[in-house]
């Protein structure tokens, strides 16, 4: 069971002791993305990621990466519409090691006008790669096209507008607003050693400031084509959806694995197996701290197109007028609990799922908890959101 306590200048760390593994998963959350940024600031929490690794007063930035090598395991970091992650997992003789350099990373981050002209430029070539990228390139469109002119909406590697504009002194400005002590989330998951993990934090000093979480962006249906050079057309189709500790989560991930979530599903099973249209179709939901989308994509040849399209929305009406079979539900249901019961024996996973519970409900949500809200899902639950959600879909595709 994680334990939560609060340490240093008052800051949450959240350890779960597995005594049995050799390894340790440690990672340090930050609620800043594209949610939080303001006009102007397009992709900046996505930069401030790339730029935290330039080095510190201690570490030059080639010093943090040789170090992060020698340690043998896997550290990433990633910026979303609501956080920043920055973990890895090591052997358990590297984890106290793994979380100081974490943390001198984002309190003590330093770096030149070279390094952020050079980091600056890294992210452009990254931006440039979304055209090489069609499936990627229509998501990150169609979001923007439902969410309108709200931040939650916008690019996350950001445009090359805002980021030729943005300079190291306004940059220097945003880092010193977002990095505050009541942002941070520290989470330890494996063969951990509490008490040292404490007495880094404690040495911790970051200015706590007040600020407030913008509010949810209004979805809105629309229809819209992007003009990408793609050999085949993609498709998409989004629908809202809820958010993370929503009491109809559990619901919305039965019906995504149903429509589209694995092999077995009525639109796998009709587009690839029946028809032969497609080579793959997939589907997932992303739940955020109080919204959702729910996305269904898909690519085929220009001559397949219209066909593709029509039955998608004959499979999906057909399903919402007969809905699943008990059977249907039954092994969907005992699938993703299954998938749930062997990511709880992932520390990695695992330390994934305690940050964000405690990002989103302030609180683990246990195993048991988790696997009765599928339990408690029937046939008219999984009826209605589809019904209630393909009202409202929008439609994209490429050019």
């Amino acid at each position: 069971m994680p334990i939560s306590s609060t340490v240093g200048h008052n800051y949450q760390l959240i350890t779960e002791y597995i005594p049995t593994v050799n390894t340790a998963a440690i990672g340090i959350w930050l609620q800043n993305g594209a949610r939080y940024e303001q006009p102007g600031q397009t992709g900046y929490a996505h930069f401030l990621e790339h730029l935290l690794f330039k080095g510190t007063p201690r570490h030059s930035g080639k010093a943090l990466s040789t170090q992060f090598e020698v340690m043998g395991g896997h550290i990433n970091a990633e910026t979303g519409r609501e956080l920043t992650a920055f973990h890895g997992v090591v052997p358990k003789q590297f984890g106290a090691d793994l979380l100081a350099l974490l943390l001198d990373m984002i309190t003590h981050t330093q770096f030149s006008e070279t390094d952020f002209l050079l980091e600056r430029d890294v992210v452009l070539q990254e931006l440039s790669m979304l055209k090489d990228d069609p499936e990627e390139a229509l998501e990150d469109f169609s979001t923007e096209q439902v969410w309108g002119q709200h931040s939650m909406g916008k690019q996350i590697l950001g445009t090359v507008d805002s980021l030729k504009t943005t300079t190291k002194e306004t940059f220097t400005q945003y880092m010193k607003q977002t990095l505050c002590a009541h942002k941070l989330r520290i989470v330890a998951v494996g063969n951990v050693d509490q008490q040292a993990l404490e007495d880094l934090c404690s040495e911790i000093d970051l200015v706590t400031s007040e600020t407030s979480t913008p509010a949810p962006p209004s979805y809105q249906s629309t229809h819209a084509e992007l003009d990408i050079d793609a050999e085949q057309k993609h498709l998409l189709w989004l629908m809202p959806a809820v958010g993370y500790h929503d009491t109809q989560q559990a619901t919305y991930e039965i019906a995504n694995h149903m429509l589209a979530g694995g092999y077995d599903s009525r639109l796998y099973q009709v587009l690839r197996e029946q028809l032969g249209l497609v080579y793959s179709i997939h589907s997932r939901n992303d739940h955020y701290s109080d919204t959702g989308l729910w996305f269904i994509q898909t690519n085929t040849d220009n001559e397949n197109n219209d066909k593709t399209v029509q039955a998608v929305n004959k499979t999906i009406q057909q399903f919402i007028s007969e809905g699943p079979t008990q059977q249907e539900l039954d092994f969907t249901r005992q699938h993703l609990q299954s998938a749930l019961i062997l990511e709880s024996d992932d520390i990695e996973s695992k330390m994934d799922t305690i940050a964000q519970d405690f990002i989103y409900c302030n609180r683990t949500v246990s195993l048991e908890e988790q696997l009765q809200a599928y339990s408690e899902v029937t046939i008219s639950d999984i009826q209605d959101i589809i019904h209630t959600a393909w009202k409202q879909a929008s439609f994209f595709s490429t050019v």
